[in-house]
């Protein structure tokens, strides 16, 4: 029964060991699954390029009456800067430019009135109230639905009393000279 143990078994338990020892605990892991290999994506295809012109942006074809008004309203604003400058010929000039372009349409109205206030302004010169009065006039007659008309109205009146009461100082004054001869 107890006989001699042979080297054959400790060996082979030395060899088990090593092998326990050696490998860890992959035994008892899980298997990784293998690397995966993605291929790479082919290199892009080059085409060539065409270049397109950017689009042309749409030609807008305005009838010929709203150019001219348009150009006829920055024309007027013009004549009105020259006007608050004290410029009174070059602002009457701008102005008739912008009724001949509003061809009795709407900023006509505001020509002729802007006219009648060159006419009428107290520093202007050539000031000449019945040609204001003349302008006004005009703004009346030819624009009725004019919002300017109202004002026309007042601006007619209010010169209309300031050219009798000159023609009263007129007849005072050779009244005057009358008596005195």
């Amino acid at each position: 029964m107890g006989g001699k143990r042979s080297r054959a078994r400790q060996h082979l338990r030395i060899c088990f060991t090593v092998l326990t020892l050696g490998s860890g605990c992959t035994i008892f892991s899980k298997p990784q699954p293998p690397p995966r290999i993605v291929p790479e994506p082919p290199p892009p295809v080059v085409t060539p390029e065409v270049v397109m012109p950017p689009p042309e942006p749409p030609v807008i074809v305005e009838p010929p009456e709203v150019r001219e008004r348009a150009e006829a309203q920055e024309v007027l604003q013009l004549s009105q800067n020259l006007l608050a400058k004290g410029d009174y010929d070059g602002s009457l000039r701008e102005s008739q430019k912008a009724l001949a372009l509003a061809k009795n349409q709407t900023p006509g109205d505001e020509a002729l009135f802007n006219m009648g206030l060159i006419f009428a302004h107290p520093k202007n010169p050539k000031k000449d109230n019945k040609r204001a009065i003349g302008f006004f006039s005009r703004v009346v007659k030819n624009y009725p639905d004019s919002p300017l008309n109202e004002q026309a109205k007042i601006w007619i009146g209010v010169l209309d009393g300031v050219e009798k009461l000159k023609q009263v100082d007129i007849e005072i004054e050779e009244k005057k000279r009358d008596r005195t001869r």
